[in-house]
C-alpha cells in the first residue's frame, strides 16, 4: 500500500533529478493512473449496482421506461443480470424490433445502449431486482495521505508508469529501462487478475466495444 505522498516520493527518487518537483511528480502519478485505468482490469475496481424497479431513484433507474442511467464513475460494462439470467446485449435495431415479440413489461431479457443509458426490455415490473456490474473509475488522489485501489493493489506499477511520463517530460534516456520494468510488473498484475477471473466460467470482463452493437448503433 502507498499513499499519494509515497508514490510521489518514489517517482522523485527514481527519476533522481533536482528539478522534479512534488507538483510535477503529482502530475506524473495522475497521468499514470489514467493510463492504467484505460487498460488494466482489476476485480477490486468492479462495482455491483443493485437496482429495484419502482424503488431505486429515477435519477438512476426510470422504471416507467426501463432506463438505467450510466453512473459517473463508469468505465466499462461487465454485465447486467437478475436472479434468473444475464441479460443479452443486442443492437439497437434488434432492440426496437423486440416490441413485436415481447410484452412491454415483465422479466427483462435484453438491453441496448443509447447515449448515456442502458435500455432494458421488457421493462422490469415494480419490485423486480437486478444488478449492473461494471468497472469503475478509481478515486482521485488529492491529499498526501490519500490512497485508492491502484495505490493499494499495485503501487509499484503506478510508480513506473509515472516515471515513464517523467522520462518523456525530461527527455530522459532511461525511459526504455523504466518501460521494461513497467511491462514486467504490468504482466504480473494482469496475470493475477486473469487468474481470479478464470475461477468462474463467466467472470471475464466483456469488451467495451463491439462493431455491430456500438459502431452501427
Amino acid at each position: 500500500m502507498a499513499t499519494f505522498a509515497d508514490l510521489k516520493q518514489d517517482v522523485i527518487d527514481l527519476i533522481n533529478r533536482n528539478d522534479c518537483t512534488d507538483a510535477l511528480a503529482a502530475t506524473f502519478v495522475t497521468q499514470a493512473q489514467r493510463r492504467l485505468l484505460r487498460t488494466l482490469r482489476l476485480p477490486s475496481l468492479e462495482q455491483k449496482h443493485e437496482i429495484i424497479a419502482g424503488t431505486t431513484t429515477p435519477a438512476i433507474f426510470d422504471s416507467t421506461t426501463g432506463t438505467y442511467y450510466i453512473q459517473g464513475d463508469f468505465l466499462e460494462l461487465i454485465y447486467i443480470f437478475d436472479e434468473e439470467r444475464i441479460l443479452e446485449r443486442v443492437p439497437l435495431r434488434k432492440f426496437l424490433d423486440l416490441s413485436k415479440k415481447h410484452p412491454a413489461s415483465g422479466e427483462p431479457k435484453f438491453y441496448t445502449r443509447i447515449k448515456n443509458t442502458f435500455e432494458l426490455k421488457p421493462k422490469p415490473q415494480a419490485g423486480h431486482k437486478f444488478w449492473v456490474m461494471y468497472v469503475a473509475d478509481d478515486t482521485p488522489l488529492v491529499n498526501n495521505t490519500d490512497t485508492n485501489t491502484l495505490s493499494v493493489s499495485c503501487p509499484d506499477l503506478v510508480v513506473y508508469a509515472a516515471v515513464m511520463y517523467a522520462a518523456d517530460y525530461f527527455n530522459d534516456s532511461r525511459k526504455p529501462q523504466f518501460e521494461d520494468v513497467y511491462n514486467k510488473i504490468y504482466a504480473d498484475v494482469a496475470s493475477l487478475a486473469d487468474a481470479t477471473d478464470s475461477l468462474t466460467a463467466d467472470a471475464s470482463v466483456q469488451p467495451s466495444f463491439n462493431f455491430e452493437q456500438d459502431l452501427l448503433n
